[in-house]
């Protein structure tokens, strides 16, 4: 590696780690200034404490990576252009992608850790959140145990059946229920037909397992019912519910593991376009979240080559202003999808796209593209007419 590379990879290292650090510091001193006195009342052990506001750092960094990439960038890019560095640079024969390189490659790394993150870390940070805080308190400590619960099947072209579940307690962690009833009932007609009345149930092996059960079946006719006996277990292969679907409504899409996010968002048998929409438009936008690094960092490139000591507080005001409106129309498209108001593909990439084509079109206005492509044009007339209609290059 040239001398000259090195110091430019330690130029934008050193300020990047420096950035993020600084952010995280930041937002953790303002969250235990805000709660460390109602924490501290309950007595917990120190070590308790420190648990519940590091626990919530993979969910941090979802927000902080891609914010501390924009402003690192435009942090080193200033200060090349205020002591002149980048002009020496682009003078002695480097040019402008050759300078963007570290930037881009640090921002792609982030990239992966944010995806390394969102397959189960991050969902689960909140709830980690506040285990560590019903441990503080001295509360029950089960997070995934939940009481009267209503599951109601979801009416799928072709089915002829649906069920109604009542459920007393349902634990996800043990994969078992107490105090359930069932209720089977004909479809479009909504006539009872079976009713089946539990103490508990296990879910094992894609089985339910029903304990001191009894099943009643009702006959065509209005009154007649037919009891059967009551049965130590009792196995109904025909409800394929897992324990995660029952409590699907209980638990936000966002809190959930990538593989269960997915397997939700693929259930096409089991749960209409409605009801998979929040775990569709949780599963592409978890695919292309991860992508804002280095298009924040597109940003950060076209708005720091500049004169710096001329236009600082145009390039900040643009920078924030560009970050705001990521976020919001992000935050936007993904209440749409999850509402089915678009399509969950469209809710997820959206943003993505929309801001990824602005920020490579100001990112090759920088770097010069453009140029090379109206020279390139020039050779290849066909190439030339399409590149004019989409405004890339002038006739």
């Amino acid at each position: 590696m040239k001398i000259v590379e090195k110091y430019l990879w330690q130029s934008v290292l050193f300020p990047l780690l420096f950035v993020i650090a600084a952010l995280f510091t930041l937002w953790l001193t303002f969250d235990i200034f805000d709660k460390i006195g109602r924490l501290i009342d309950q007595g917990p052990p120190p070590w308790l404490l420190a648990k519940y506001f590091l626990v919530q750092l993979p969910d941090l960094a979802q927000s902080i990576l891609p914010v501390g990439v924009l402003f690192a960038t435009l942090y080193v890019l200033a200060y090349f252009s205020r002591h002149r560095e980048s002009v020496a640079l682009l003078a002695a024969g480097m040019s402008p992608l050759l300078l963007a390189r570290p930037f881009l490659l640090c921002s792609a790394g982030l990239s992966l850790v944010l995806y390394f993150l969102s397959f189960s870390l991050s969902p689960s940070a909140q709830a980690n959140r506040e285990k560590v805080k019903r441990q503080i308190k001295k509360e029950e400590v089960n997070q995934n145990s939940f009481g009267q619960v209503v599951y109601r099947s979801p009416k799928l072209p072709g089915i002829t059946t649906s069920t109604i579940w009542y459920i007393g307690r349902l634990d996800l962690n043990t994969q078992t229920l107490q105090n359930v009833e069932i209720l089977f009932r004909s479809e479009p007609e909504g006539r009872d037909l079976a009713k089946v009345f539990a103490l508990a149930g296990e879910y094992r092996s894609g089985v339910w397992h029903f304990q001191h059960a009894r099943r009643i079946d009702y006959g065509a006719e209005i009154g007649l019912a037919a009891a059967g006996p009551i049965l130590p277990e009792l196995q109904l292969p025909e409800l394929t519910e897992p324990p995660t679907m029952l409590a699907a409504k209980l638990v936000p899409p966002d809190v959930l593991p990538w593989p269960e996010v997915a397997r939700l968002a693929g259930d096409t048998a089991r749960l209409n376009e409605r009801l998979r929409a929040p775990y569709a438009t949780e599963h592409w936008h978890r695919w292309m979240y991860p992508l804002a690094c280095p298009l924040l960092c597109l940003f950060g490139i076209a708005f720091g080559m500049t004169d710096a000591r001329r236009n600082v507080a145009a390039t900040v005001f643009s920078s924030v202003f560009v970050l705001f409106a990521f976020l919001v129309f992000t935050r936007l498209c993904v209440a749409l999808g999850q509402g089915n108001r678009i399509s969950p593909f469209l809710a997820g990439t959206l943003p993505i796209f929309g801001f990824g084509l602005v920020g490579l079109y100001l990112f090759a206005e920088k770097v010069g593209w453009l140029w090379e492509l109206q020279g390139w044009s020039q050779e290849h007339p066909r190439a030339a007419v399409w590149l004019r209609r989409l405004g890339l290059v002038q006739g």
